[in-house]
């Protein structure tokens, strides 16, 4: 019997995923609910199910492993809507909240600051427990719905005994029993300004996310599944949801795409990509330098520094649904989208403003009637109206013409952020791959390329669908770091025994056992801020610390890591014979030409060689690959697709 593994993205127009029963590897679309996000996770099941002629019961009693990428997370922090944060600080770090800005992430939370903020005093490395419980009753009186207490003083004691003054008052077996988070659970991050956004951060978004996760773990158990629901995080890594950190849910969908990217860097040998992500709402960019994906080792969420590390991911505007307008005469694209409701004009479902996706379509890049995605029939006359009155006829020119400088807007803005993006770097261009993907990279790659000088473009046969791809590469890790200063064996030793019997207890929560655990140590012993020795073996590190008397502090890594099923490539032989066009249309390519261009399925094409010369369009089921002028597609014994330029 077939196991089945289930991969899930939520962007903001579809929700994909990539599903494999061990022999093939299937892309499935469905629309984004964004009124209920639990609605279109219950989709993605449903037409999994269906895919195999199965009940949604049957298909996952099949199921191995679901993976599960949600934009909660991202939306709470957009929309500013997760609940009312109290926040419990040390009274002389009251002026670096005050000073925030309100219009700041933490600002705009915590504001107005005189109700949700409170000061205590420390007397040497204690707490008065009066002072705590008046703080707490009063950032109650004032709204409060969930607390945060972030200590910068002696915290790894002092945030203890707060949590024990507080759950002396408020039990936590009561109904009255209080949400409230320690920041010295989340972070040790000695930066008491980071480690505060960080968990109020988490605070806030811990609520939304809660309460969706276990109601798409509600949908499954309806269904009589009986496995964990793993939750992708924006470090590369899933977690079952009762051990998610809600702070790394954060950004989490784009994180699987550049995953993806990296696995497929790896296994080709491209030591620099740049990766583009165009989906229906934006675009989203990243390199890989010297075979590594950049991460910032100071993470930010809009603007706010954080105690976690980010992957390097820069979000431009731009996507299929990206609005185009005429304002006071002058022509402006985006910033923002038609997203998934009402979508752009010629979806049909009450959109009028004018789209990339409408541009495509009347350039001829798509075909009027085509289902987009799979399921979205567009329309060729409601493109070409949004076009010409929202576009067209105020700059005082054609439909086409108005079509092809939004199109050529989109790939000019991407294309310069690469060119910067890889001067920056130092990389010479003729040593780049672009690597595209999203609903819409295979639509615009060669034209970026083209104008950011890149000649080599790997367009992933799963492209669509590549976030739900690369998190197919995820495992269940966690991570734990400490910094013991001042050190010595015994004390070093007994941190050790700690960490280990934390990361077994939630390895154990996951669900795994110890014996399906891999424990991966990094110990770095210091003299200030001077690393003087590092060993991967603790035995190693104590044997040093005894030796050395000039050690004043080590700073210890440990990571627990069980695998999960992973998607990789699979080597095929390679066909022959040439593909035959499916028919012929207008597209309008450079300078406003129109040219009478093949059109080829993508079944058709995956049956051949591979190999096309541009001009030429291919339409695949959630996607359309794109073969300007002096352009070639090929495709190699991995099923993955190459455009070149010619002379390359």
């Amino acid at each position: 019997m077939s196991q089945f593994t289930v991969d899930i993205d939520t962007g903001g127009t579809f929700t994909d995923a990539t599903v494999s029963d061990g022999k093939q590897v299937v892309a499935l679309k469905v629309r984004t609910t964004p009124h209920d996000l639990t609605e279109s996770f219950h989709n993605i099941i449903k037409t999994a199910a269906a895919q195999w002629k199965l009940s949604e019961v049957e298909f996952l009693k099949r199921v191995d492993t679901i993976r599960y990428s949600t934009t909660i997370g991202t939306n709470t922090i957009i929309q500013r809507n997760g609940p009312h944060i109290g926040l419990i600080i040390l009274e002389k770090d009251m002026p670096i909240v005050k000073s925030l800005h309100p219009k700041s992430l933490l600002g705009s939370i915590l504001d107005p600051v005189a109700q949700k903020v409170r000061g205590v005093q420390l007397e040497g490395d204690t707490v008065d427990q009066r002072a705590i419980l008046n703080a707490v009753e009063g950032l109650l009186a004032e709204g409060a719905e969930r607390l945060v207490v972030s200590i910068s003083d002696h915290a790894e004691a002092v945030e203890p005994a707060i949590k024990r003054i507080v759950f002396s008052e408020y039990p936590r077996h009561v109904l009255g029993a209080l949400p409230i988070l320690f920041s010295t659970e989340l972070t040790t991050d000695a930066g008491i300004l980071r480690r505060i956004t960080t968990a109020v951060l988490n605070a806030y978004l811990h609520p939304n996310l809660e309460t969706f996760l276990y109601n798409a773990e509600d949908i499954l158990r309806q269904y009589r599944y009986n496995r964990p629901l793993f939750i992708f995080c924006n470090d590369g890594m899933s977690n079952r949801v009762a051990k998610v950190t809600a702070i790394k849910t954060y950004n989490s969908g784009p994180t699987g795409g550049v995953e993806g990217a990296l696995n497929f860097a790896r296994h080709y040998g491209f030591p620099n990509v740049v990766t583009i992500d165009i989906g229906g709402t934006s675009t989203d960019l990243a390199f890989l330098v010297d075979g590594r994906l950049e991460e910032d080792v100071i993470g930010r969420i809009d603007g706010a520094e954080i105690s976690f590390p980010l992957h390097r991911i820069e979000a431009l505007g731009g996507g299929g649904g990206t609005i185009a307008r005429v304002e006071q005469g002058r022509f402006r694209l985006g910033p923002d989208s038609a997203g998934a409701s009402p979508g752009p004009a010629c979806f049909g479902f009450g959109g009028t403003d004018a789209t990339v996706t409408d541009a495509n379509l009347v350039l001829g890049y798509f075909r009027h009637g085509t289902a987009l995605a799979g399921q979205v029939p567009i329309d060729g006359d409601r493109a070409l109206r949004a076009i010409t009155t929202r576009v067209a006829e105020p700059l005082g020119i054609t439909a086409t013409e108005a079509a092809a400088r939004i199109r050529d807007t989109l790939e000019d803005r991407i294309a310069e952020a690469i060119r910067k993006g890889v001067e920056r770097r130092g990389v010479p261009r003729d040593n780049v791959v672009l690597i595209a993907f999203g609903g819409s990279g295979p639509m615009h790659a060669a034209g970026i390329a083209a104008r950011a000088g890149i000649r080599k473009v790997l367009l992933p046969a799963m492209a669509s669908v590549f976030s739900s791809f690369g998190i197919g590469f995820s495992d269940v890790v966690h991570r734990y770091t400490r910094t013991v200063c001042p050190v010595d064996s015994a004390g070093l030793q007994q941190v050790m025994d700690t960490l280990l019997e934390r990361a077994r207890i939630d390895m154990r929560g996951e669900g795994f056992s110890p014996n399906r655990v891999a424990f991966t140590w990094s110990v770095a012993l210091l003299h200030g801020d001077h690393v003087v020795q590092t060993a991967d073996v603790p035995e190693v590190a104590l044997e040093q610390l005894q030796r050395r008397s000039d050690i004043t502090a080590a700073v210890l890594e440990l990571q627990a890591r069980a695998h999960l099923p992973h998607l990789g490539l699979q080597e095929e032989p390679v066909r022959t014979g040439r593909p035959e066009p499916s028919g012929r249309r207008d597209v309008t390519w450079a300078a406003g030409k129109s040219v009478a261009t093949s059109i080829y399925e993508f079944d058709i094409l995956e049956q051949s060689d591979g190999t096309l010369d541009g001009p030429a369009i291919v339409e695949a089921p959630y996607t359309t690959l794109v073969i300007p002028p002096g352009w070639r597609l090929s495709r190699d014994q991995y099923r993955q697709y190459l455009l070149t330029q010619e002379g390359n």
